[in-house]
């Protein structure tokens, strides 16, 4: 691994066959067969990648990882630490404008780069951000490759106000593409004010029914929000089943994106017995899914979490 790495930080080896170590080792990692503190230590060595294909599959594999990790307070820290560290070279590469002559791939990459940064904390790409944001032509004038990015660093750090601005472009824009940019980015808060707030907006008309998935599969990926997001179900059940009952496969794919983000046996028992006398027709495949991904989280989590922090502690 040490001589790929090599490899892979000088760029001698094939965007392809970078693209491939990571994603292997990673493969490997989550199915028991490496520990995951090497697959780490090898996306380390990615600090000079500007390939888009191999950023937007590294980008999910430390996702995955961040994912199980995401209630190790202290780890989860040292990742987004991680993640800035290996992102930040390809930022001063891309930058926010498009330069003639550039990669044909860059104009996808930077919204990628831009928004992993400014979600998890690089300091100067949030400010930009939500400068850009506040600007004098307002969200109209952001590029639109990059708004999405901007909305939810701008919801992820903006507090009050940043959510304020981008449920604005929600409720104002005439492009429904717009307005599920902007309620993606709004699932990103981190107040539980306000993420109660979006999760009723799914059941008071705010939210068309055939776009409630963004939110739980929004709200899902964010640590602050899961356990809220998960909760809201259980309290409004009646109320979201009724809202799809003649779209089971529609509540199939909120369940799953709602409860797959567990990491815990606990959390799987909790989930599969809150199932277990509720009719659900057509989502009972997702739900089944759901709980072998809950269940495989925890084992991974369970087996490396010695290993990480410890290679966390002295590499980060």
């Amino acid at each position: 691994l040490a001589q790929l790495g090599d490899a892979i930080e000088s760029m001698q080896l094939a965007p392809v066959d970078r693209l491939g170590v990571q994603s292997d080792c990673f493969a490997l990692a989550k199915a028991g067969q490496l520990a995951t503190d090497k697959a780490l230590g090898i996306a380390v060595r990615y600090s000079n990648e500007q390939d888009f294909t191999v950023w937007s599959d590294l980008a999910g594999s430390l996702g995955d990882v961040m994912g199980t990790w995401a209630k190790e307070d202290t780890e989860y820290a040292q990742m987004q630490k991680l993640l800035l560290k290996v992102m930040s070279n390809v930022m001063e590469v891309l930058g926010w404008t498009p330069k003639a002559g550039e990669n044909a791939l860059f104009p996808m990459l930077r919204p990628l780069v831009i928004g992993a940064l400014g979600r998890n904390g690089h300091s100067e790409v949030a400010k930009e951000a939500i400068e850009r944001m506040y600007s004098t032509g307002g969200w109209q004038s952001l590029p639109a490759d990059l708004r999405f990015a901007v909305y939810s660093i701008v919801v992820a750090h903006g507090g009050a106000e940043g959510f304020e601005a981008v449920f604005n472009v929600f409720k104002n824009a005439e492009m429904a593409e717009e307005r599920v940019r902007a309620l993606r980015g709004l699932g990103y808060t981190k107040d539980n004010a306000l993420i109660d707030r979006l999760l009723g907006m799914t059941l008071d008309d705010t939210v068309r029914a055939q776009d409630v998935f963004y939110v739980f599969g929004t709200l899902a990926g964010n640590r602050h929000a899961m356990d809220r997001a998960w909760a809201f179900i259980k309290t409004n059940w009646d109320a979201i089943n009724k809202m799809f009952s003649s779209g089971q496969f529609l509540l199939g794919r909120i369940l799953k994106s709602a409860t797959s983000a567990f990491a815990s046996e606990a959390m799987a028992v909790e989930v599969e017995a809150f199932f277990k006398d509720k009719d659900t027709p057509g989502a009972e495949r997702s739900i089944s899914q759901a709980l072998e991904t809950i269940r495989l989280n925890a084992q991974w989590l369970e087996r490396d979490r010695a290993a990480v922090k410890t290679w966390l502690g002295a590499n980060v």
